[in-house]
């Protein structure tokens, strides 16, 4: 938990605390990766803390601050519950997760309860937002209809666009915006994060996402190599530890690849892969354009799924016999 805002976020902590009302739902919308749901959970703090400090910031000593975020009574995070099969193999085939309905019931039950501290404020928090389902978006809407008094909703997202129309028109919409590339490497080396330069531009500049990132280093490492090789790929030496990850961050992968190998193909920049660009350079001259088109709207297809119980290795093996024919079909 951060003890002090970000930088990238000063502004935007600033302009919330400036309102002199505010209103009773709130969207934090910015990049996946970035620290909204840090952010969030700070402001609730604050907004909850008995005798916030001049910069808003929560004093980190009463017993409001003490009890945050975990056992706070007047504080409620509605996230998705995790649903992961952990097969034999530890392989990770993570099915799709939602906020459901019986969450948006309960959330309704502890709303009737009346609120712990003098000031009668309470915060409910929804992160992921978008990961509402619609039965649950549905109930969560009549609530935000009739809101309880001096309950703030905190929404947090990277996809609004997926939040139902009438959710989003009771919230106030706040941006937040994402760290400079500077602000991100700063941020990285002082946490002592090694590879800062290759995990932010794989992660497009998401701090937190390169944090996430830097476990998976080994995989990311043989898929490289794999995936540098084109057309001499041996696809009876594929090992398959790599799905440790699970078949769709694989294909996250790949599909970064492919996009980088066509960036370079039209004699641009790599954008995810910019340590790896003389090689992909070097590959981009041998494709197929129209295969590799043909082969982007496949991985496309496939990553619908890939969440499903599927075959990992079969579908895995399929995937690097159809990359290798973006190459032979020159």
């Amino acid at each position: 938990m951060m003890d002090s805002i970000y930088p990238w976020f000063n502004d935007a902590w600033i302009a919330i605390h400036g309102n002199e009302k505010l209103p009773h739902a709130l969207i934090f919308r910015g990049k996946e990766g970035i620290g909204k749901y840090n952010f969030a959970i700070k402001f609730a703090k604050s907004y909850l803390c008995q005798k916030p400090l001049s910069n808003y910031l929560p004093c980190e000593s009463c017993s409001s601050c003490k009890w945050f975020p975990d056992s706070h009574p007047d504080f409620k995070l509605v996230a998705p519950i995790e649903n992961e099969d952990d097969e034999p193999s530890k392989r990770k085939t993570v099915r799709k997760k939602n906020i459901l309905i019986n969450q948006i019931r309960e959330l309704s039950e502890y709303l009737e309860l009346s609120a712990h501290q003098e000031k009668g404020r309470r915060v409910v928090l929804i992160e992921p937002a978008d990961s509402l389902n619609q039965a649950a978006s549905n109930a969560l809407l009549k609530i935000l209809e009739e809101p309880p008094e001096n309950t703030l909703f905190i929404l947090v997202t990277s996809q609004a666009q997926k939040l139902i129309a009438t959710i989003r028109s009771r919230c106030q919409l706040l941006d937040l915006r994402s760290p400079s590339l500077d602000e991100a490497r700063s941020f990285l080396v002082d946490q002592k994060i090694a590879y800062e330069d290759s995990l932010l531009s794989y992660t497009g500049g998401s701090p937190f996402n390169a944090i996430k990132e830097l476990e998976n280093q080994t995989e990311r490492e043989i898929i490289t190599q794999l995936l540098s090789q084109g057309h001499n790929i041996d696809i009876t030496k594929v090992n398959y530890s790599i799905l440790t990850q699970g078949l769709d961050w694989t294909l996250n992968m790949i599909q970064k690849w492919i996009f980088d190998l066509l960036l370079s193909f039209h004699a641009q920049q790599n954008y995810y892969f910019k340590n790896e660009e003389k090689r992909i350079h070097s590959l981009a001259k041998q494709i197929n354009l129209d295969a590799l088109l043909l082969y982007t709207n496949e991985l496309n297809e496939l990553k619908k799924i890939a969440s499903h119980p599927v075959n990992q290795e079969l579908q895995l093996q399929n995937i690097f016999i159809k990359y290798k024919q973006i190459f032979e079909t020159l």
